[in-house]
């Protein structure tokens, strides 16, 4: 049996959710540049652009670029036990990417090449880390000249504290204000204090959108029974196209 829990949560408590939303680039031209994270921390991002994306505004770190494209955060805090990603082939290229966790490579992803596997959405899949205190994400081109153009987008860790991991989730986990997520199951409600009509989109960890609707009022029942179990990202936008709200999802 799975209790139903809600939950208000402001931003680099428990969980980290980073989906990117204030990456300023959305032109084919490579860029570098910093951005507030919505993790509450300053992202760099060096030879960037923005015209390739998984959930608009998506980063996309260049092929041969010099200096070598890459992404950073700032300092996060209270440890990463997991961390999640998506990733997107941009062009023909295969992927050939790391992910570093305070300068040490803790993944690696690649995709297959070629024009077909553009389409493709992927996953890191969760990675255990259990390291606390402090921490840094950088994402990095694992060969500077040979590694393809590849995007980045829906990032999630939970925190690790004195060394107890906090990775496990019974309910959806909202991010941002104004907004909360109740989930049982398969299951989900939506309460905000946001007037107006609103836009609602849950996305797989493939960057597949499986449920948009755009709804008035301050609640919202919905039944997502026709997804597999699994993670999920939620996000809530006022009809300005301003995200309100964010959540991890895991529906049972």
């Amino acid at each position: 049996m799975v209790c139903p829990v809600l939950l208000f949560i402001t931003p680099a408590q428990s969980q980290g959710f980073e989906t990117f939303a204030n990456f300023p680039c959305t032109t084919g031209s490579y860029t570098s540049g910093s951005f507030p994270g919505q993790d509450g921390s300053e992202w760099a991002y060096i030879q960037c652009r923005g015209d390739k994306f998984i959930e608009l505004p998506t980063p996309c770190l260049g092929k041969k670029r010099n200096p070598s494209a890459k992404l950073v955060s700032g300092t996060l805090a209270k440890g990463c036990h997991t961390i999640i990603f998506s990733y997107r082939q941009a062009f023909s290229t295969a992927v050939n990417l790391n992910l570093l966790v305070n300068g040490e490579v803790v993944k690696n992803v690649t995709s297959e090449g070629g024009n077909a596997d553009t389409a493709v959405v992927y996953s890191s899949d969760s990675i255990v880390l259990k390291l606390s205190g402090n921490f840094v994400i950088e994402f990095r081109q694992a060969d500077s000249l040979n590694s393809g153009q590849v995007c980045i987008d829906n990032i999630f860790w939970t925190s690790y504290e004195t060394g107890m991991g906090t990775g496990g989730y019974n309910a959806a986990e909202g991010s941002g204000h104004g907004a909360g997520f109740e989930c049982n199951g398969k299951q989900l409600k939506l309460s905000c204090h946001s007037k107006g009509e609103k836009d609602l989109r849950v996305i797989s960890m493939d960057g597949r959108p499986v449920r948009e609707l755009r709804f008035t009022g301050l609640e919202l029942d919905l039944l997502l029974d026709d997804c597999p179990g699994g993670l999920y990202v939620a996000i809530l936008r006022d009809n300005e196209n301003k995200i309100i709200s964010t959540g991890k999802l895991v529906l049972h």
